[in-house]
């Protein structure tokens, strides 16, 4: 397990792969590790996809938020980063592009970083570096969802 910050209040999930909390009362914006789920908004460069729609519209589910993404009451996440670093350390060092925290994220003890993966929703991303947690558990998720074709690995989904 590395350092982890349990119990932090769900502000908004933006699309499959990025969600905002509040940690010391400040907002912050995750950027989930070792997920990369295909484009919702337009105005990058890359396309929207049926596959990134649906992502986000299901992680909007699983978070339990309406359709712009806000939370329907208190949820609760805890957030673990790829580290042993002390917390300081994680939240001061740990961002990646735009100032976003790297993380998993983890509700009701539930790995979403790996239930994303493993649900054909994105690729084991490791352009930036495999995961040193759970690379084993991502690279079976990642081959189970391969292997039986689910969303993004299914040619008929976009």
């Amino acid at each position: 397990m590395g350092t982890r910050i349990d119990g932090l209040k769900l502000t908004k999930v933006v699309d499959g792969d990025t969600i905002k909390v509040e940690i010391e009362g400040q907002q912050e914006s995750l950027r989930l590790t070792c997920l990369d789920t295909e484009e919702s908004h337009a105005g990058g460069n890359k396309p929207v996809t049926n596959a990134g729609r649906e992502a986000s519209r299901r992680a909007k589910e699983y978070f339990n938020c309406d359709e712009e993404g806000l939370p329907r009451g208190n949820v609760r996440v805890d957030i673990e980063f790829d580290t042993f670093d002390p917390e300081h350390i994680c939240l001061d060092r740990h961002r990646g592009n735009y100032g976003r925290l790297l993380c998993y994220v983890h509700k009701d003890r539930e790995n979403y970083n790996v239930k994303t993966v493993r649900e054909g929703w994105s690729p084991y991303f490791v352009k930036y570096g495999r995961s040193r947690l759970y690379h084993e558990e991502l690279l079976t998720a990642e081959a189970e969802a391969q292997s039986t074709a689910r969303m993004i690995w299914d040619p008929q989904t976009n």
